[in-house]
């Protein structure tokens, strides 16, 4: 049960450290393209620098959701819960013939010690399929019977 709660956690620490480097990186990012944005000001006129400011805008928007989100995702993964589960809830790791999937937040795919993860939020519909089950039983997901195989 221990070693359940530690590979837990190190999906958890794994998962911030990638969130905390994107964020890093995206603030950065953002700072460059003000940057340039405000050296451009100073050197252009016209149509041409009209359109190059609308492009910056259109990537400054595109980088300010994407901060925001990897921001959200980060608060949310805090509150996710690193105990043993004996149903498929918040926190759950669930092997399913797909692979292993931890209900967390929208993340997607972590590689850990050579073993690959889904990390999906408890809303998507895979996990509604498998709500409140437990190891051994069976939802349908997709019109196709999804057993659980294990329930870490």
């Amino acid at each position: 049960m221990e070693k359940i709660v530690d590979l837990k956690e190190q999906l958890l620490f794994t998962a911030k450290t990638f969130l905390k480097e994107q964020i890093a990186n995206l603030d950065k990012e953002l700072k460059e393209l003000q940057q340039s944005a405000e050296a451009e000001e100073k050197s252009s006129a016209g149509d041409k620098f009209e359109t190059h400011q609308e492009m910056l805008n259109q990537h400054r928007t595109i980088l300010e959701k994407r901060l925001s989100s990897s921001k959200v995702m980060l608060n949310q993964l805090n509150g996710v819960p690193v105990k043993q589960s004996s149903t498929v809830e918040e926190g759950s790791l669930l092997k399913v013939p797909v692979g292993y999937v931890w209900v967390s937040v929208p993340f997607g795919k972590l590689e850990l010690e050579g073993i690959s993860y889904q990390l999906v939020s408890p809303d998507s519909p895979l996990v509604q399929a498998l709500w409140g089950l437990k190891e051994g039983q069976s939802g349908t997901f997709r019109d196709k019977s999804l057993k659980i195989e294990k329930l870490l």
